[in-house]
């Protein structure tokens, strides 16, 4: 299970009482990404209306909500983020570099657009394969296509590398990449990084592309990241024991049962008798 981290939140907004006014609410807040914390303060910034007994009402300015991962010895206003933002692009590659690792830890989307800036780059593939891993960490799902359509079969192997980690983190729920997966992992440059995403809803791409130990232990060691999500993905796929995928997933189930034993998955049942299906009818493995 991965470890929360500690994010700023700051939510604009108008009261109904002082219309022409504009006021603020900082949070700092434990969470996984930056999606669920600000989840969380929208949650927690929702919950005063419902429980004060003020007759006017606070609306928040979506557009203007500023979030950033809190790292140590960081000042506490964003201040600080918009004079690195504005130093790209910078006057040398080793500083471009150092500033969007700088900001890719920081996970502000306020940078995507001068990070985009830099993926245009092609004599430069590496400052290329850097500012995509960038926007993969800050997750900016605005930053999408940008990403993918960089995308091609002669590109540099570096940044197919980094555009394959990056956009599962940029995509939205509703963004088609499981056609873009699909034709990746047939790409020999990075059809073992596919494999080792920390990504669930590859499951059915892993499970059919699988064709030699080494890919299934990369399956493995991914779905041991991903944990009960890994669980989850195989038994919501409804496998039958004549499924041709039921190999590759009962040696997933084996290599999982550890920790759905120790942590109590409420799948495992279901995961368990799935593979004991798959078993009895294929004894030779």
């Amino acid at each position: 299970m991965k470890e929360n981290k500690s994010y700023k939140i700051i939510i604009p907004y108008t009261e109904s009482a002082s219309i022409g006014k504009k006021f603020t609410v900082e949070y700092v807040l434990e969470a996984e990404n930056r999606f669920c914390a600000q989840q969380k303060a929208n949650e927690k910034f929702d919950s005063y209306t419902g429980n004060t007994n003020a007759c006017w009402i606070r609306t928040a300015d979506i557009s203007g909500i500023r979030i950033w991962r809190v790292l140590p010895g960081d000042p506490a206003q964003p201040d600080f983020i918009d004079e690195l933002i504005a130093k790209l692009p910078a006057k040398s590659d080793e500083e471009n570099i150092k500033f969007m690792k700088r900001l890719g830890d920081l996970e502000d989307i306020t940078a995507s657009s001068k990070i985009i800036s830099l993926t245009k780059q092609t004599n430069k593939p590496h400052i290329v394969a850097v500012a995509i891993e960038t926007l993969g960490k800050i997750a900016d799902p605005t930053s999408f296509f940008a990403v993918k359509n960089a995308y091609r079969k002669d590109l540099d192997t570096e940044i197919k590398l980094a555009i394959v980690k990056a956009l599962h983190k940029v995509a939205l729920p509703e963004d088609d990449i499981q056609s873009f997966y699909k034709q990746a992992i047939k790409d020999p440059d990075v059809r073992n990084a596919v494999f080792s995403l920390e990504y669930s809803d590859l499951m059915p791409i892993w499970l059919t592309e699988c064709n030699t130990d080494d890919e299934l232990e990369l399956i493995k060691e991914a779905s041991k990241a991903l944990g009960e999500k890994a669980l989850i993905a195989i038994t919501s796929l409804g496998l039958t024991v004549d499924d041709s995928r039921c190999k590759n997933a009962a040696a997933i189930i084996d290599a999982l049962e550890p920790y759905a034993m120790e942590f109590h998955w409420a799948d495992w049942p279901v995961a368990s008798n799935i593979r004991q299906a798959y078993k009895s009818k294929y004894q030779t493995w």
